[in-house]
C-alpha cells in the first residue's frame, strides 16, 4: 500500500488555491462590514483592537503549534519511524487542548480590564468575550493541521482554512442584516462582536473538518504505524519537553510580532489623541489596521504559502543532509514571493485612490496610508521566506531577534512621528514606522541566511522584474486613462489591471524569470518522489 505525497508545488498550489479562496472571502466579508453605515471605520478600529488582543494569546497558545508538529512530525517520517511522529500528535493534542482551555479562560475573565485599560477603548470587551472560545478550538485545530503537514497533506489544511472562512462570512452576513434589518440594532460595539462571534463558529465548523478527514485517514495512518520502521521509543516527558522546546521559540516570533501590533494599537490611539479627538483617532486608526492592512494582507497571503510550504520541506530535506536540495527550494521562494511583491505594491502605489473608492465607497478615506504601506509588501515577502527557511532548518534565535528589534525600531518611530501632525506624522507616521520595521527585519534575517547557506536573490531577476512591473503598470495606466473616457470609472480599473497583470505574466514569461529548469528541478514529480510503503 502507497502513500502519495504531495510534491512540493503541490503543496505550494493546494495552499495558493486556499488562498484565493479565503482572502477573496475575506475582502467581501470586509467590504460587507465597512461599507456598513452602522459599521465603517469606526467598526474596523473595535474588530481590529479585539482581534489584535486575540492574536496575543494565540500567539502563546497555539500560532507556533502548526509548525513545529510539522517540523517534528516530518523528520519521524522522513526515517520511518511513523509510529513516533504519531506519538508526537497524540501528546500534542492533549498538550494544546489544556493550554487551550486555560487561554479562553484567562480571555473571559480579562475581557473589561484588557479593553478599558490596556487598549484604551471600552466597545472592545464584547467582541473579546465573542472570541474566548476560539482560543481552545484554533489549539486543537493547529495541532491537527501540523500532523497533516508533517504528513505532507497541505491540500488538507487548505481546504479547512476555505471551509472556516466560508462559514464565517456567510455567518457574519446572515446574522448581521438579521440584527439590523429585524432587531433594529445599530449599536457599531454589538455589530463587531456579532462579526468576532462569527469567527468563533466558523473555527467549529474547521475543526469538524479536520476531525472527519482524521477519521477517514485513520486506517492509513494505523497501517503505517503497525509497520513503522526504525522506531525509536521516546518517554512521554521527553516527548512532551521536545514539542514544548520546539514550539515556544517557534511561538516567540509571531508572539513578539504581535506584542509589538497591541503596542502599536496603544501607541497610535494615544499618539493620535495628542492632536485630534478620540473618535477621529479611532477611525484613523480603523483606517490603517481595518482597510489597510486587510489590502496588503492579500497578496501576502499567497507568498505566506510557500513559507508554510517550505518548513516540512526543508526539515526533511535538512534530516537527509540534502543542502543543495534546501538551497533550490530557497532561492525558487523567495523569487516567487518577488514575483507576487512586485506587481501588488505597483498597483496598490498607483491605483490607492481608485481601490479604495471601488471596493470602500461609504468609507474610502486612506489613499496616502495605502501608498506608504504598499511597500512593505516588498519587504514582508522575503522576511516570510527566510521565516520559514530559519524554522525549517531549526534556527529560531535569527527571527526572535530580528524581529524584536523591528518591534522596538516601530515603537520608538511611533512615539517619534505619530504625533507630529505634518504630513509623515500622524497615521502616516505609523504606516512609515511599519515599513521601516520590516525592512530592518528582513535585512537582518538575510544576512544571516547568506552567511548559513547559498542563498541568494539574482541581480539579474530584480532588473527582470523591475522591468515587468514598470511595463505592466505604465500601459495599465494608459489604458485606464483611455477607457475612463467612454467607461464607468470602476470598470475601467478592473478592466486595465486585469489587462496589466496578463501583460506583467507574459513579460515574465519572455524573460524567463522563471525558467523550466528550476521548475522541473524543485517539483519532484511523483515519479521521481519516493513513496513510503505502508
Amino acid at each position: 500500500m502507497n502513500r502519495r505525497k504531495e510534491t512540493f508545488f503541490q503543496s505550494i498550489v493546494a495552499l495558493m488555491a486556499s488562498q484565493v479562496i479565503v482572502k477573496t472571502l475575506g475582502l467581501i466579508y470586509k467590504l460587507y462590514l465597512t461599507n456598513k453605515h452602522e459599521f465603517g471605520d469606526e467598526g474596523n478600529a473595535i474588530t481590529s483592537a479585539a482581534f489584535q488582543v486575540y492574536s496575543l494569546l494565540l500567539s502563546i497558545t497555539s500560532i507556533g503549534v502548526p509548525s513545529s508538529i510539522s517540523k517534528l512530525v516530518a523528520e519521524r517520517a522522513s526515517v520511518g519511524d511513523h509510529k513516533g511522529a504519531y506519538k508526537i500528535f497524540k501528546i500534542s493534542l492533549i498538550l494544546f487542548s489544556i493550554i487551550g482551555i486555560i487561554g479562553s479562560y484567562f480571555l473571559f475573565i480579562s475581557a473589561k480590564t484588557i479593553a478599558n485599560n490596556m487598549i484604551g477603548m471600552p466597545e472592545v470587551e464584547l467582541s473579546l468575550i465573542a472570541l474566548c472560545p476560539s482560543i481552545f478550538l484554533v489549539s486543537i485545530i493547529s495541532v491537527y493541521k501540523g500532523y497533516f503537514n508533517g504528513r505532507e497533506k497541505m491540500s488538507v489544511t487548505a481546504k479547512a482554512q476555505s471551509y472556516d472562512q466560508l462559514t464565517k462570512t456567510c455567518i457574519t452576513i446572515l446574522v448581521i442584516e438579521l440584527a439590523t434589518m429585524l432587531s433594529k440594532i445599530t449599536n457599531t460595539a454589538i455589530i463587531a462582536s456579532i462579526a468576532n462571534l462569527a469567527t468563533t463558529l466558523a473555527n467549529v465548523i474547521e475543526l469538524g473538518y479536520l476531525y472527519i478527514y482524521f477519521k477517514k485517514e485513520y486506517a492509513e495512518i494505523r497501517y503505517e504505524i503497525q509497520t513503522s520502521i526504525n522506531y525509536r521509543p521516546v518517554r512521554t516527558l521527553k516527548t512532551i519537553k521536545d514539542i514544548l522546546f520546539t514550539a515556544i521559540p517557534m511561538s516567540l516570533t509571531p508572539l513578539i510580532g504581535t506584542i509589538g501590533r497591541n503596542i502599536d494599537s496603544a501607541t497610535v490611539m494615544d499618539g493620535l489623541q495628542s492632536t485630534i479627538s478620540y473618535e477621529q483617532a479611532k477611525i484613523q486608526y480603523g483606517i490603517l489596521n481595518g482597510k489597510v492592512d486587510t489590502l496588503i494582507n492579500f497578496p501576502l497571503s499567497f507568498s505566506g504559502t510557500v513559507s508554510t510550504a517550505l518548513v516540512p520541506g526543508i526539515a526533511a530535506a535538512k534530516s537527509k543532509q540534502k543542502l543543495s536540495e534546501i538551497s533550490q527550494r530557497i532561492n525558487l521562494s523567495l523569487l516567487v514571493g518577488l514575483i507576487i511583491a512586485f506587481p501588488a505594491t505597483a498597483i496598490f502605489c498607483f491605483y490607492s485612490n481608485q481601490i479604495l473608492n471601488l471596493l470602500f465607497p461609504n468609507a474610502s478615506a486612506g489613499d496616502v496610508i495605502l501608498q506608504i504601506s504598499s511597500i512593505s509588501i516588498i519587504f514582508v515577502a522575503i522576511e516570510q521566506t527566510i521565516r520559514g527557511v530559519l524554522i525549517g532548518i531549526g534556527n529560531n534565535k535569527v527571527p526572535i531577534i530580528s524581529i524584536t528589534i523591528g518591534v522596538i525600531v516601530k515603537y520608538i518611530l511611533n512615539k517619534a512621528l505619530i504625533p507630529i501632525n505634518t504630513y509623515f506624522g500622524g497615521i502616516n507616521g505609523a504606516a512609515i514606522s511599519n515599513l521601516i520595521s520590516h525592512i530592518v527585519v528582513t535585512m537582518l534575517g538575510y544576512i544571516y541566511l547568506k552567511k548559513v547557506i547559498n542563498v541568494k536573490i539574482e541581480k539579474a531577476n530584480i532588473i527582470k522584474l523591475a522591468i515587468s512591473t514598470i511595463i505592466f503598470i505604465v500601459s495599465s495606466k494608459i489604458l485606464y486613462y483611455i477607457m475612463i473616457l467612454k467607461l464607468n470609472a470602476k470598470i475601467s480599473l478592473i478592466i486595465s489591471i486585469v489587462i496589466g497583470i496578463i501583460i506583467y505574466i507574459i513579460l515574465a514569461i519572455i524573460l524567463k524569470i522563471i525558467d523550466t529548469k528550476q521548475l522541473k528541478i524543485l517539483s519532484f514529480s511523483q515519479k521521481k518522489a519516493k513513496k513510503a510503503k505502508i
